[in-house]
């Protein structure tokens, strides 16, 4: 339970500060990208959907690795395909490069709420050893 734990403050410490780093960049570093001020702004406004994509995925790559240690594959590979539908069909309705980001996000997430109720009803392999 321990290792875990430290798992998921690590990841999320990492995720929250990666994803400050590239907010930053984004928003303040827009001129490293372009000098055409439409360019720039078009950067700064995705700058929110970029950060929190990132830091969802460092989150969904730690818990991800986790179900990959404990060799829980059938509920990876299915999870895995769900949360793509949802993708897909949340995709076809994007409108902008924000909402898509929003897309991918949302899929991770899912992704991440599924993994930690398996474990945290104490099934999988992973949730039979931290019960």
């Amino acid at each position: 339970k321990s290792t875990m734990k430290s798992v998921l403050t690590l990841a999320s410490y990492t995720a929250l500060g990666v994803g400050a780093v590239t907010f930053a960049t984004l928003t303040l570093g827009s001129g490293l990208f372009s000098s055409d001020p439409l360019v720039q702004g078009f950067v700064k406004k995705t700058a929110p959907a970029v950060s929190f994509a990132v830091m969802q995925t460092i989150m969904t790559a730690s818990l991800d690795g986790a179900m990959l240690a404990s060799r829980d594959f059938t509920f990876i590979i299915l999870v895995g395909l769900l949360t793509c539908g949802i993708q897909l069909v949340l995709s076809s309705r994007c409108g902008n490069l924000s909402a898509i980001f929003g897309a991918f996000t949302l899929r991770l997430a899912v992704y991440c709420i599924a993994v930690l109720a398996r474990i945290a009803c104490g099934g999988g392999a992973l949730g039979n050893v931290l019960k």
